[in-house]
């Protein structure tokens, strides 16, 4: 065992029980013995900082001060936190037949998306899924805030018409009883 470390754990033997006892008058429980123990782990990561001739414990109080202020403030924010979340209100579940409206208007436009050319799937994506500016786009694809504006809007007009002509196709589909591919 390092010389260090024997001088550590002599300093814990001597002032761990009033270190403990310090924290938990202060607060709960729980929460004192964590401080307690972040307390020894500073001391540890700043040993070179600690003075001697008796004056260890005092030290010690100022760290366990701190701790336990932090803690305090942790403990603050965590709670300004908990309430902000559930004042949220929570979105009711969508009925059955919403769900699959949803996804298959979902499909329909992945769909169409799908069919566009390149430079056009990359200019909606970099707006609608990345959430970028006309003027993060403009620096992005390297062109002028003019051009994303052109291509943007000329990308819209693609979509919509690849969107209707894949809505159209999918509505005007006869059901399959009246294929032939039915039973009975």
């Amino acid at each position: 065992m390092s010389r260090t470390q024997n001088w550590f754990d002599r300093l814990y033997e001597r002032h761990a029980g009033a270190i403990r006892a310090y924290c938990h008058r202060r607060t709960a429980s729980a929460d004192a013995d964590d401080a307690a123990a972040e307390v020894f782990t500073v001391a540890w990561r700043r040993r070179d900082e600690i003075p001697g001739g008796g004056r260890e414990l005092p030290w010690l109080y100022g760290v366990a001060r701190r701790v336990l202020s932090q803690q305090r403030r942790s403990s603050a924010r965590y709670e300004r936190l908990t309430h902000r979340i559930r004042s949220v209100r929570q979105p009711a579940a969508p009925l059955p037949e919403t769900v699959v409206v949803q996804r298959t208007e979902y499909r329909q436009v992945r769909e169409a998306v799908e069919r566009l050319r390149e430079p056009d799937r990359e200019i909606l994506l970099l707006s609608a899924w990345e959430g970028l500016s006309h003027s993060e786009m403009a620096e992005a694809l390297g062109c002028s805030l003019a051009a994303v504006d052109k291509r943007l809007t000329r990308a819209k007009q693609r979509l919509a018409r690849h969107y209707e002509s894949t809505h159209a196709t999918r509505s005007h589909r006869p059901p399959a009883s009246a294929t032939g591919g039915g039973g009975s």
